[in-house]
């Protein structure tokens, strides 16, 4: 239960609403606590008197104002989903979603009206004196002056919104953070499962309640369940993979204490499920979002080699980074000693960032060049000797695409040209 709290406390905070209701509920209280102003001064504090008519205008200003700037930011920053959409991936749709500064304007436009409108209602009720005016006056003022700074930050950070290659960095950035967890601690404090192609024999198999995507492992909690009932657990997905009741999530080798209903509900509950996949254990995910945006860039709607050419370029750094292994485990890892988990591999990872690009730039020979000379950088840069394989493997399929989607002989030559140098110097790191 702890863990599907925790998990629904980090979605409720990234939500677009959290913040304006917040916000919101916070400015309301605020233009009725000042009606309380006069009680709690101590008594000697002069305050200027300012005219209740003059509070009520400024009041009814920001009242309209906030309400139509509040409706322009929604419509723009629909403008901008709607973009991410069709020109990038819906998968980038939820950080663009959690983005701090939209977030920030939008509460501070929802408060200021929400103040506003409160204080009018304090103001037909006569609830504020004399000092109670003057406050809210200054609060107005304040409050003016947040919006308009947060209306001319956000109009800036729109624009650059907007920008494509903007989306593609943001979507690298969340993924860096995700590859930092994931190389720091990549079995989540588990053993590694032994590969097979099904559940482990006379094991008892256990499946999500609900179809939903595994968004993370709560392997301490999972951990302290076993020892409570003497089991070695299996998990048999990892975050990032959809679970449903007919697929089998966790494989439980029993010992003597039987496992009652409550028992296994405590179990399942360290799977932290969502209708859409997290970057926070799943490095997967932004992989393959850069992937995505490259592919679609490539579509003959949009006919933008240069922006998949980028995606490369944020690809390659990714990868290179996870070509290296961590010198260094962390507390955690394996730290839960009765649950394996199956491993990530750089196959794996190199396969969802590079394939969809490989099939659908195969008729552009730049995008060809530039992934083969990509995969050249992540040779020289792996420490894994496992690594050069798998990327031959990957610029065997590369040029074979290639070989088969241009028309020009001399574009085939070139690229294969590119991939014999390649070719000779990862064989070479294999060696």
């Amino acid at each position: 239960m702890l863990t599907q709290l925790r998990g629904l406390a980090l979605q409720v905070r990234s939500a677009l609403w959290f913040r304006p209701t917040v916000a919101s509920v916070t400015a309301a209280g605020v233009a009725w606590g000042i009606a309380g102003v006069d009680g709690a001064l101590p008594a000697g504090i002069a305050i200027p008197s300012v005219d209740p008519e003059l509070v009520k205008e400024l009041l009814t200003l920001l009242a309209s104002a906030m309400l139509t700037v509040t409706t322009v930011t929604l419509s723009a920053l629909m403008v901008v989903l709607n973009m991410a959409v069709t020109q990038a991936s819906p998968r980038a749709l939820p950080g663009l979603m959690a983005d701090e500064v939209t977030q920030n304007a939008l509460s501070t436009f929802v408060a200021t009206f929400v103040f506003a409108l409160f204080g009018l209602v304090g103001l037909g009720l006569a609830l504020y004196d004399r000092s109670g005016l003057t406050v809210l006056f200054g609060t107005g003022v304040v409050l003016t002056v947040l919006a308009l700074r947060y209306l001319v930050h956000w109009m800036h950070h729109i624009a650059g919104t907007l920008r494509l290659g903007n989306i593609v960095v943001r979507v690298q950035h969340d993924t860096n953070e995700a590859l930092d967890r994931f190389l720091e601690n990549p079995l989540l404090g588990a053993k590694a499962a032994p590969e097979r192609d099904s559940p482990p024999e006379g094991a008892r198999l256990l499946a999500c309640r609900r179809s939903a995507y595994l968004c993370s492992i709560d392997t301490q909690e999972l951990q302290a369940q076993a020892a409570r009932h003497d089991l070695r657990i299996e998990l048999l997905g990892r975050p990032g993979d959809f679970m449903h009741p007919h697929r089998s999530a966790l494989a439980l080798m029993p010992g003597t204490a039987p496992l009652s209903d409550k028992d296994i509900e405590a179990l399942l509950d360290c799977l932290l499920l969502g209708e859409e996949r997290s970057y926070h254990q799943d490095p997967l995910l932004g992989l393959q979002i850069l992937g995505e945006i490259g592919s679609r860039a490539l579509s003959p709607g949009i006919n933008d080699p240069k922006t998949a050419i980028i995606c490369l370029d944020r690809l390659e750094a990714l990868l290179c980074r996870a070509a290296q292994p961590p010198v260094a485990k962390s507390e955690e890892a394996e730290a839960c000693d009765r649950l394996s988990l199956p491993a990530l591999g750089f196959d794996k990872m190199l396969d969802r960032a590079l394939h969809s690009l490989a099939r659908d730039g195969a008729k552009s020979v730049e995008v060809v060049l530039r992934q083969i000379s990509a995969l050249e950088r992540i040779g020289l840069a792996a420490t894994d000797p496992a690594v050069p394989s798998v990327l031959l493997a990957s610029l065997e399929m590369t040029v074979d695409f290639a070989e088969a989607a241009l028309a020009l002989e001399s574009d085939r030559a070139q690229i294969r040209k590119a991939a014999t140098r390649v070719r000779r110097r990862l064989n070479g790191n294999s060696a």
